[in-house]
């Protein structure tokens, strides 16, 4: 097949994207080449279809989720390989966002293309004026419980929530940049007053009666279909929800979400690169997959990620977007982020269990009564002790 015809079979969860991909197709963007984009977006199925397809040689591209744990496989698999081996130029990408594109062995496996931001997000028709601290927070948790609103809704049954969005944002928000900093390098401990401090406070609001009556019953769909309708106030989620494609605008059209950091000490968002785009070393297609992730290390990619996608592209690149909800959460980002990222840190994530199913069943252990904030902390580390993980020592118990 002449290079001019060939078609690329790339898989993807992000059902947001398609409109993007028939954008690239119909206007010729990528000359020679048509991505044929294959959605799968239920829990675990990209991951499912992706195990399935690699033993006959599909897809030829992927989209890759952020973090070594989710790359590792496949590159123990042989799927999966660096994108300097194609002579992909990465020098329009922040560290940053390169961070969650790049595996233990410290190479980089695509070309990010996503920022997202996790932070509460609220109904303005509930929500009028933004809490700025803690104190304002619970007083405004009061008031909406007093009027059988549910002041924060969570989502207490998926784990991939519960360690990648409600740990973090509440991290962001609540602990300090110090500490989080510290912690990823094995300078700090979760065993410090300031991470303890940080759970029990959100503990006592479960307690005080501002969260769902059972939070562990509730999933994800159901926490944000109770902020659409206004039933519930507030929720801990990621940028994407607010976003055209988001479920939540089916429910209610007219929506209108705003977006805060969690108002503690801290007072920071969570940022981080979300997705990028990654290639099968094995395909016969390479010539035409180098133009692709070529492609998605120009202005001109990000400019159009921004305007159909409505969403943060990753690259540096100056861009024009008359968008509110983009500009914002891209200033939120870039201006009051939490500047050490736990979630995506190898050095956490090595052994097993890792960090993030310690935070998930912690957190599912939190809410169901089952033990204190403390008590997390303390085998969140005794466990990663074990592993001889890099704070080991410092973080002796």
């Amino acid at each position: 097949m002449a290079l001019a015809d060939t078609t690329l079979e790339l898989y993807t969860w992000r059902i947001q994207d398609q409109d993007l991909f028939e954008y690239i197709n119909e206007n010729n963007l990528i000359p020679g080449v048509t991505i044929n984009a294959n959605v799968y977006p239920g829990a675990d199925e990209h991951e499912t279809k992706l195990r399935i397809d690699f033993q006959t040689n599909r897809p030829d591209l992927y989209h890759a989720k952020a973090g070594t744990a989710w790359i590792q496989p496949w590159i123990d698999a042989g799927v999966a390989a660096p994108v300097s081996d194609l002579d992909i130029d990465l020098s329009d990408f922040s560290d940053a966002a390169l961070f969650g594109a790049t595996a233990a062995d410290g190479d980089v496996y695509g070309v990010p293309f996503v920022m997202q931001m996790q932070s509460i997000l609220y109904n303005k028709a509930v929500v009028e004026k933004e809490p700025k601290n803690l104190a304002e927070l619970e007083a405004l948790f009061e008031e909406l419980k007093g009027q059988g609103i549910t002041p924060l809704h969570v989502d207490g049954r998926d784990g991939w929530y519960l360690n990648q969005v409600l740990h973090e944002a509440v991290l962001a928000g609540m602990t300090s940049d110090d500490w989080a900093q510290k912690v990823v390098v094995g300078e700090a401990c979760f065993t410090d007053d300031v991470y303890v401090d940080a759970w029990e406070t959100f503990k006592s609001w479960q307690d005080k009666g501002y969260m769902n009556p059972t939070p562990l019953a509730d999933d994800y769909g159901a926490m944000r279909t109770g902020v659409a309708l206004g039933t519930s106030a507030m929720m801990i989620d990621g940028i994407w929800s607010a976003t055209p494609a988001s479920p939540m605008f089916e429910i209610d059209p007219s929506l209108e979400l705003g977006y805060m950091a969690v108002p503690g000490e801290n007072n920071k968002v969570y940022g981080f690169m979300d997705g990028y785009i990654t290639y099968n070393p094995n395909s016969e297609k390479q010539d035409a997959i180098k133009k692709v992730l070529e492609f998605y290390t120009t202005q001109e990619f990000a400019q159009l990620f921004a305007e159909k996608v409505e969403a943060i592209p990753a690259s540096s690149h100056t861009i024009s977007v008359d968008n509110d909800r983009v500009n914002t959460a891209a200033s939120l980002i870039g201006t009051n982020a939490l500047p050490g990222l736990p979630f995506f840190t190898p050095e956490l994530n090595s052994g097993e269990p890792t960090y993030q199913q310690l935070t998930a069943a912690g957190l599912q252990e939190l809410l169901g009564g089952k033990t204190t904030a403390r008590e997390m902390a303390e085998k969140i580390q005794k466990t990663l002790n074990s592993q001889g993980y890099i704070g080991a020592e410092n973080c002796a118990m």
